[in-house]
């Protein structure tokens, strides 16, 4: 009898412990990259994911200059939305968008989200 109790208790704890590793369920997550640009001239930063079903982005201009000043800085701000694990690429070209030619500037960064929704950044 002394046993069975202490093997049901024994059952009981390690069903406790896997429930307790798999309750880090996947909870979206959200970080910023912020990069300088300079939308009164016509340029902004143009971004693509390689794969969008990982992340999704939204943009946010915060206009850095006097009111009505042409040609001041702005700051653009890109928050990352964890969607799924698994890794993906941005890549953000500074340029007018109707021009065709190729962007001066470019900055790609590796994301990597994690199964509990986290998500890492490393500028390439």
């Amino acid at each position: 009898m002394k046993r069975m109790g202490i093997g049901l208790a024994l059952s009981a704890l390690m069903a406790l412990v896997f429930s307790s590793c798999a309750s880090t369920a996947f909870k979206s997550h959200k970080t910023t990259i912020e990069l300088e640009g300079n939308p009164t001239t016509g340029y902004t930063w143009v971004h693509e994911i390689a794969d969008d079903t990982v992340v999704t982005i939204d943009e946010d201009v915060q206009y850095l200059g006097k009111k009505g000043m042409v040609g001041a800085p702005s700051r653009f701000v890109y928050t990352i939305h964890s969607v799924k694990e698994g890794n993906t690429t941005i890549t953000f070209e500074y340029k007018r968008p109707w021009e065709q030619e190729r962007a001066e500037t470019v900055r790609a960064y590796d994301v990597t989200v994690d199964d509990t929704g986290n998500i890492t950044v490393q500028e390439k």
